[in-house]
């Protein structure tokens, strides 16, 4: 009788054991989930502008401008100059832990954040949201596509320098879709 008793109990203990197993388990595949699709972007390198992304233009500096801090939602971020005979195209990149801090934008080259506003022609805007200020000597996208947020200058004589911009940064934005497809 005894026998019978112990068994009922240690088989409802590993019905609930295989049960509990079976909860944590999809429990942290949710989570695993959740935190791989909160960083899509891991890295800056496979979205970085290169000589041939821009072939009419030459890449005169390419460099990591900080070393982020551990309280920093920052993780990294890079600066890529280029030159071509009508002017000259900055791209600052920042890598952020999550896609909620990319949204919450980084001003740290222009302090000013007022002069920038929301791009008004739903069809331009660039990834997840866009802003833009235009002055007559340079023109200048923000935008944030997943953890990302990318800031583009571009002055010179060009008359379309606004649609250039744009340009470039749908070329980042696509580099960004390629390496968030991948994960």
């Amino acid at each position: 009788m005894k026998t019978q008793v112990l068994s009922r109990e240690i088989a409802s203990l590993s019905i609930i054991g295989f049960l509990l197993l079976v909860i944590i388990t999809s429990l942290g595949c949710g989570i695993l989930s959740i935190l791989s699709n909160a960083y899509p972007v891991m890295r800056l390198d496979p979205v970085l502008l290169t000589q041939d992304d821009l072939p009419t233009m030459r890449l005169t500096k390419h460099e990591p401008i900080s070393r982020p801090t551990e309280a920093s939602s920052l993780i990294a971020e890079s600066q890529q100059s280029w030159i071509w005979n009508e002017g000259r195209l900055a791209v600052y990149y920042y890598l952020l832990r999550s896609t909620p801090d990319a949204k919450r934008p980084v001003f740290p080259l222009f302090p000013a954040k007022a002069v920038f506003r929301p791009e008004p022609n739903p069809k331009e805007v660039i990834g997840d949201a866009t802003w833009r200020v235009r002055t007559t000597l340079v023109t200048y996208i923000f935008f944030v596509k997943d953890n990302v947020e990318v800031h583009i200058m571009m002055g010179g004589r060009s008359s379309n320098r606004l649609q250039s911009v744009r340009e470039v940064a749908r070329k980042i934005e696509a580099k960004i879709a390629a390496v968030s497809e991948k994960k």
